[in-house]
């Protein structure tokens, strides 16, 4: 049995890490001139000719118009992928943006792309080698910066992205539907700049409030506090909060969820006017529109966005969390956690501590190109992930967070001096390329 204790002290994280980012937005995309010179109606020569060339492109979609809702075809493609090849060569990469233009006239479009894929690709970062295996969210070590640099970029690259966009569609309208819209604004006289010729107006947006070095407990306060006011769905698996808007005539939309370890993201959805409102203009204002967003979203929702923080956790609680998560004793949990052990033997007397690893989906052989062979095993990936967050937010009992040395393997506190030694957890040879577990020591079976 397990002390039972609160693993959340009474005292807040001071100058907590955050970052605000723009993730999945929805755009619509048109040309008003086409209404007039195109009509109104479902062009099925169109439908017929695209459904013969690219039948792999055509689908079905709901369109609205006012409070009125049909169905017609689109020719829907991705336009940004994660690969090395053109869009038409290969469709298997990550779709980082997409067009959906409608089949009746005047054709207008929809657009789609997530900025956090825009981001990484932009920047050359691998989420499958420098995050959480997720190509939705940075990694924990992107940080924002007193300039704002971040999000700054995150705009920049939002107003690009838009502007690329426009290209598109101009481009499939001629390619894909035999639509010139350059010629036909020379014969009605238009002589401004091809590209102005497209009204683009935000749908729906996401937008994350990402608070880093933090668990989803330690915003357990708003937990408690939106029980009984407007908390809509609590996922256990997930540790999803879904929480309805104090106001219909506002369409802003919050969920609360832990990301990846250390990631609790805060995620606002701002749909209809207010999307069109708040992300528009160069980047320098919509660097200003979407901050200025972000604090009346948490307004909205009864919070202080330059006031909120998340609770502390004291000490040794989130391993000891590990630790009755996986059935072991607090010092395995370190062990696992902090320890020397990348690879791992057994021996006739730790067979069970193998069969319990095992059984909690802690290990896994060790590949052969790797030099693994029959009994020899490793930490599997998400433990692996774990020992990389852990070693860099333990916190000490007095509050402040604690240094880990890779060398040393333990745990420094620059303000009281206290060290936790995890080289004591070390069982085997001294290079610790293979740890035997022959002899547990102080590491006890729990």
């Amino acid at each position: 049995m397990y002390e039972s204790f609160s693993p959340l002290s009474d005292k807040y994280v001071e100058n907590p890490k955050r970052r605000i980012l723009i993730d999945r937005v929805y755009i619509t995309l048109q040309i008003p001139f086409l209404w007039s010179v195109l009509g109104n109606h479902f062009r099925k020569d169109i439908y017929e000719d695209l459904n013969h060339r690219f039948p792999q492109f055509v689908k079905r979609m709901v369109e609205k118009s006012g409070a009125k809702k049909s169905a017609t075809f689109h020719f829907q493609i991705p336009v940004e992928m994660r690969s090395g090849k053109p869009v038409e060569e290969d469709l298997d990469g990550k779709e980082v943006a997409s067009i959906a233009i409608s089949m009746k006239s005047p054709h207008i479009a929809r657009g789609y792309f997530n900025m956090n894929r825009v981001y990484l690709l932009k920047k050359g970062i691998d989420p499958y080698e420098d995050s959480f295996r997720d190509d939705n969210v940075l990694p924990i070590w992107v940080e924002e910066d007193n300039e704002g640099t971040l999000l700054k970029e995150y705009c920049r690259l939002f107003c690009e992205r838009i502007e690329e966009f426009k290209f598109e569609y101009i481009y499939y309208l001629k390619n894909a539907f035999g639509i010139d819209v350059l010629e036909i604004a020379r014969k009605l006289g238009k002589m401004e700049d091809l590209y102005s010729l497209v009204d683009v107006s935000v749908q729906s947006a996401e937008i994350d409030i990402e608070w880093l070095n933090c668990e989803s407990l330690q915003f357990q306060f708003i937990t408690d506090e939106r029980k009984t006011n407007h908390l809509k769905v609590y996922g256990d698996l997930t540790q999803t909060e879904y929480y309805t808007s104090p106001s219909a005539r506002n369409p802003i939309q919050w969920k609360r969820y832990q990301k990846g370890a250390g990631i609790n993201r805060h995620e606002f959805t701002w749909n209809g006017d207010i999307s069109r409102k708040w992300l528009v203009g160069d980047p320098e204002y919509l660097y200003h529109s979407v901050i200025h967003g972000v604090h009346q979203s948490y307004e909205h929702f009864g919070y202080n966005f330059d006031n909120l923080k998340p609770l502390q956790l004291k000490g040794e609680s989130v391993v000891q969390t590990c630790a009755e998560w996986w059935h072991v004793s607090l010092d395995l949990a370190k062990t696992i956690l902090f320890g020397k052990a990348y690879s791992l033997t057994f021996d006739f007397h730790t067979k069970g501590l193998r069969e319990r690893l095992m059984a909690n989906n802690l290990i896994e052989p060790l590949e052969k190109e790797l030099g693994g062979k029959r009994g020899v095993y490793r930490w599997n990936d998400t433990v692996q992930g774990m020992r990389l967050f852990y070693q860099g937010v333990y916190r000490c009992e007095c509050g402040s967070l604690m240094r880990y040395d890779p060398v040393q393997y333990r745990h420094i506190c620059e303000k009281c001096g206290k060290i936790d030694d995890y080289s004591r957890f070390s069982i085997g040879n001294e290079q610790f390329e293979v740890i035997g577990f022959k002899s547990l020591g102080e590491v006890k079976n729990g």
